[in-house]
């Protein structure tokens, strides 16, 4: 009886840790929706400096106003936040001039990516997984871009994103790399903040631009910041430590499925049936780059949600 109990607990825990999970993809995937707004009428460093500081503020506070103390978790921290700082920027000047739909989804490559450029950095085996989720993704990235039509019908905002999620990819092998130097919330606010600062920076010698354009659109910019990156990951914090790996990666992928379904609600977007066989691809992908392949898989997602981008992150 006693085992009984205890293995209903441990359903039950699980149960609302992938639930948690679900709401936090949903968040994300809202959170293209502020990044639209924001890409079409301010610079993307000062949203992404405003938005990548409030979140990083309100973890701080979540950390105990603690940031990593030893030499190497603080040099981690700052090499995150500078490679979050490039991903982000790519992807906010992407969406720009695409879609949130083309632009969730093409995101969601990064995970058929990290192998790949695990390689590239560590040497770190290939599984045949991942050459086929990498298949998988590109042809889901023709077909969503072009709509089955010759390259040059790529748009450049397409083409910024994809360059962007090689950048996220790169920030989730960093991650993993935090991981076993420093604590994973004071290495988040860490990160947010080093992020948001390199963005207020760049905006001022580069981009400036009115403050009231600022004033304006401050309930998305706070949205994304807090709801959307500072809400989603304590959820996925909390959710993750009952869930299963691979899981917890699949129902984080449909970050992108909500993203898209932001975009069509929320902005009246729209895809054609060519499109959307484009994008299950690159869902079918995800789910195959985070299987087993013989021994144990390549560390892909779990890495990833830390870094919210996703971002949704």
């Amino acid at each position: 009886m006693r085992n009984d109990t205890h293995g209903e607990g441990i359903r039950r825990k699980a149960s609302l840790s992938y639930g948690l999970l679900l709401l936090t993809s949903i968040l994300w995937g809202s959170g293209f929706v502020p990044q639209k707004i924001g890409a079409d009428n301010l610079s993307p460093f000062i949203f992404n400096g405003i938005r990548y500081t409030t979140a990083g503020i309100a973890i701080f506070c979540i950390a105990r106003f603690r940031l990593p103390a030893e030499k190497a978790g603080r040099r981690v921290t700052i090499l995150s936040g500078c490679i979050l700082f490039a991903a982000a920027t790519m992807q906010q000047i992407g969406m720009k001039y695409t879609t949130i739909g083309n632009a969730s989804f093409i995101t969601t490559i990064y995970v058929a990516l990290v192998p790949f450029l695990s390689f590239l950095y560590f040497r770190k085996r290939i599984q045949r997984n991942s050459y086929i989720a990498a298949f998988l993704a590109i042809c889901g990235l023709y077909l969503l871009s072009t709509s089955g039509k010759s390259l040059d019908q790529m748009s450049i905002g397409d083409v910024i994103v994809f360059l962007g999620s090689g950048i996220w990819a790169t920030h989730i092998i960093t991650v993993g790399k935090a991981a076993e130097k420093t604590d994973p919330i004071q290495f988040s606010s860490g990160q947010f903040l080093v992020c948001g600062a390199l963005n207020l920076i760049f905006w001022g010698f580069f981009d400036p631009t009115e403050t009231g354009d600022v004033l304006n659109y401050w309930p998305v910019i706070l949205y994304s910041g807090i709801i959307v990156i500072a809400g989603g990951f304590t959820l996925q914090a909390i959710a993750q430590r009952n869930a299963e790996e691979s899981r917890a990666a699949i129902i984080l992928g449909l970050e992108a499925v909500f993203g898209a379904f932001s975009g069509v609600i929320i902005l009246h977007e729209s895809f054609s049936g060519i499109q959307i066989v484009g994008a299950v691809l690159i869902l079918i992908s995800v789910v195959v780059a985070v299987r087993e392949d013989g021994e144990s898989p390549e560390t892909v997602p779990v890495s990833a949600v830390q870094t919210l981008n996703e971002a949704g992150e």
